[in-house]
């Protein structure tokens, strides 16, 4: 009778445990992938590039999913995970760097360029319009001088005649 008691026990402490295990396992599956919270901070991170492959392929984006699903069980927020990343990694661990310091100069130089060419181009073309419509006035002074030249001799060469 003892034997089958302490069989019994060791049973239920074997059955206890694995539902224990089982139990911490779901707790620890407890996140969900499509979460907006955790959506919003697995789209800010680059993952070292692997940011666009796909999911049940990459054992990198699998890793870095599994981090952020563990520090949000752990009771991290968005900026305390983000600032984890970006401690370890450095600013290249985000998708976009955030808007401050020297990073506004970064975004802010492309398009500045852009316009101070514009701009150049557009005073260029203003130039060469003004030098060409001058250069075609000078022209048209020039053969309008030459056809009056031509008229006043014609005309002379024929009052000659009559005379």
């Amino acid at each position: 009778m003892r034997r089958i008691s302490v069989l019994i026990g060791c049973l239920l402490l074997l059955f206890g445990s694995i539902t224990v295990s089982a139990e911490e396992g779901l707790i620890e599956a407890s996140y969900d992938y499509s979460d907006p919270e955790f959506k919003s901070i697995v789209n800010m991170l680059s993952m070292e590039g692997h940011a666009n492959d796909d999911l049940s392929s990459c054992n990198v984006k699998q890793l870095y999913y599994q981090e952020v699903a563990d520090m949000l069980n752990d009771g991290k927020k968005k900026d305390e995970i983000l600032d984890y990343y970006v401690s370890e990694q450095g600013v290249k661990a985000l998708l976009a760097p955030p808007n401050e310091g020297f990073n506004i100069s970064l975004w802010v130089t492309p398009f500045l360029l852009i316009l101070a060419v514009f701009i150049l181009i557009f005073f260029l073309i203003k130039k060469w319009k003004k030098n060409n419509a001058s250069l075609n006035r000078d022209e048209e002074d020039q053969e309008d001088q030459d056809d009056d030249d031509i008229y006043e001799s014609m005309i002379e060469d024929e009052r000659k005649k009559l005379i």
